[in-house]
């Protein structure tokens, strides 16, 4: 099976990091991070079984790797790194000491960026405005349909939740409630219903609120599936989101996975919005972002716009980088610098090390992924 080759090159790349983690440290990591693209990338196929596997694997991966690096610099795990509420809402309830029972009270969208900040994505931006920032700021000679309903789709990894982390600094006087399926599906009856209406009334409290379904695909696979917890599940999304027309309040929702939703919640919503790999500008502006984030006293000599030009040649045959990869990059390569610190005492940060990376790292969407977009925007 073709799906399967990159999970068996995902373990193969693994097995010899391990093999010489005694030996070459620096070396063992590299192959971690060649082993993470090859699970990532069969996240993005088509069977849903290699799905499966490629996101198991990453996850043990990803602690494994972080374990051996904080070994190797002389932490003490994931716990010394920096710890807070990420873009799209509270951590779990576990870690967070947060209980089941007022998870809607700690589901506020958090983030540090407003539209002002954001580099490019121009169309998407305006959209937001001209929907659901305009109608609440200024005086307008005409009204927008009110409440407004967008769905966001398109590849993983490209800044659906970045752009509701920055719309949630734009509202005057009101948050973004954070929803997905992790909050909501439960084992027990009738409980997926209860807490579906406990988000919707919460926000509903302030006409000014917004409420944010990420991977909406899970809460909502088309009823032709026969699984009567899906169809109630969805029942119930439907019967709640045709309630807000008496609130003013806004919804968005995301998926990766248009094609999977249910025609009747596709027609709840008023506009579809896509959100695809960034181009040249945005590519600048995301690896900026990211080294801004990660490096904290130490400007390194960089072309950005040089990495970006190599990077597009990477991208020959359909292949396109996401958000999410261009991070991966900055961060695999600002750890291989610090591994090479703490071993050979040397640090330096220059163009031929994101080259080599980028050499390394495969592009995690493929044609084949982008074609879902195109049959549905047709």
């Amino acid at each position: 099976m073709l799906e399967q080759l990159f999970i068996d090159k995902g373990d193969s790349c693994l097995a010899k990091s391990r093999d010489v983690r005694g030996t070459e440290p620096l070396h063992s990591l590299k192959l971690m991070y060649l082993a993470k693209d090859y699970y990532v990338r069969a996240m993005l196929e088509n069977d849903v079984n290699v799905r499966y596997k490629g996101y198991a694997n990453y996850k043990e991966l990803q602690k494994e790797s972080w374990d051996f690096g904080l070994s190797v610099l002389g932490g003490n795990g994931p716990d010394d790194l920096s710890k807070g509420v990420g873009l799209c809402g509270p951590a779990d309830s576990e870690d967070s000491g947060v209980s089941d029972s007022n998870w809607v009270d700690n589901a506020i969208v958090t983030s540090d960026y407003v539209f002002d900040d954001i580099v490019g994505y121009d169309y998407i931006k305006e959209k937001f405005k001209v929907h659901m920032i305009y109608p609440m700021t200024r005086d307008m000679p005409f009204k927008i349909n009110s409440p407004n309903t967008i769905l966001m789709y398109g590849p993983p990894g490209c800044g659906k939740t970045f752009f509701v982390g920055a719309l949630s600094n734009e509202l005057p006087g009101g948050s973004v409630y954070y929803m997905d399926a992790s909050n909501i599906l439960s084992k027990y009856y009738g409980e997926t219903s209860r807490n579906l209406g406990e988000i919707f009334s919460k926000v509903k409290e302030n006409k000014n609120n917004v409420l944010f379904i990420d991977e909406v695909d899970a809460l909502s696979m088309t009823r032709d599936s026969n699984d009567p917890v899906s169809n109630r599940t969805l029942s119930t999304l439907l019967t709640q989101i045709d309630g807000i027309d008496k609130s003013d309040i806004n919804l968005i929702a995301a998926t990766n996975r248009p094609d999977l939703i249910d025609s009747a919640l596709l027609s709840r919503f008023n506009s579809m919005l896509y959100i695809g790999p960034p181009g040249k500008k945005e590519k600048k502006f995301i690896f900026e972002l990211e080294m801004d984030k990660q490096i904290e006293g130490h400007t390194p000599d960089l072309v950005v716009k040089d990495i970006v030009h190599y990077m597009e040649d990477k991208e020959a045959k359909g292949l396109r980088y996401s958000g999410r990869d261009i991070r991966r990059i900055v961060t695999n390569v600002l750890e291989l610098a610090a591994i090479d610190y703490v071993v050979n005492g040397s640090f330096c940060i220059d163009n031929k090390m994101f080259y080599q990376m980028i050499d390394e790292s495969m592009p995690g969407i493929s044609s084949e992924g982008l074609g879902i977009y195109d049959d549905f925007g047709v």
